[in-house]
Parts: structure tokens; C-alpha cells; sequence
């Protein structure tokens, strides 16, 4: 992938963690007492609602790429070279994808247990 699209979709990302985690900021602090929407009845009655929890999912995956694509940049950029990019690129990958399938299941068991 060219580094233009790279940072195209860091980009397009950090517009989506504004947008996602706006609509779970919204759902968190402007729906109700605040100390009542941390109560475990509250927290799971938004696993249980499909759309907000296809947020949670949209903003796991924003910041999952955002985060990592911005500390590949800024370990490419202390020491270049294309052996180091590769590396960092195909472990910073991996690290992601781990990541994301963890938080999706952490969201998977949540919403099972809804």
C-alpha cells in the first residue's frame, strides 16, 4: 500500500473516531445521570442495542489504526530505511489485528451476556 493511502485512511479514521466516539460520548453523558450510565444494567443495555454496539466496534477499529499508523510513522521516522519499515509495518499489522479480534470479543461476550 502506497504511503499516501496510508495516511489518506489515518486521515479518514481520526474523522471517524470523532463521529463514533461522539455518538458514544452522547449515549454515555447525555442520556441520563452520568453515575447511572456507568451501572453495569446501563453499560450492557448498549451491548444489547445492535447500532450502538456496531459503534463501539466502528471505533475500536478507528483507533486501532489510527493508534498504530501513528507510531509507525513516528518509528519510520527516527531511523529510515526500507528493511526497518517493512518490519515495523508487518509487526505493527500483526500487533493490530490482535488487537482488534480481542475487543471484538470482549464486545461478542458482552453482547451474549446482554
Amino acid at each position: 500500500m502506497r504511503e499516501s493511502t496510508k495516511m489518506l485512511l489515518h486521515y479518514v479514521t481520526g474523522f471517524g473516531i470523532l463521529v463514533a466516539g461522539g455518538v458514544h460520548l452522547f449515549t454515555v453523558f447525555l442520556t441520563g445521570p452520568y453515575v447511572q450510565n456507568l451501572a453495569f444494567g446501563s453499560v450492557m443495555a448498549v451491548y444489547r442495542n445492535i447500532i450502538l454496539a456496531a459503534t463501539l466496534e466502528l471505533l475500536l477499529i478507528f483507533v486501532d489504526y489510527h493508534a498504530l499508523n501513528g507510531i509507525r510513522v513516528i518509528l519510520i521516522e527516527f531511523h529510515q530505511g526500507e528493511k526497518l519499515e517493512r518490519g515495523v509495518s508487518w509487526i505493527l499489522a500483526v500487533a493490530g489485528i490482535l488487537l482488534l479480534l480481542y475487543g471484538t470479543r470482549t464486545i461478542l461476550i458482552a453482547n451474549a451476556l446482554a
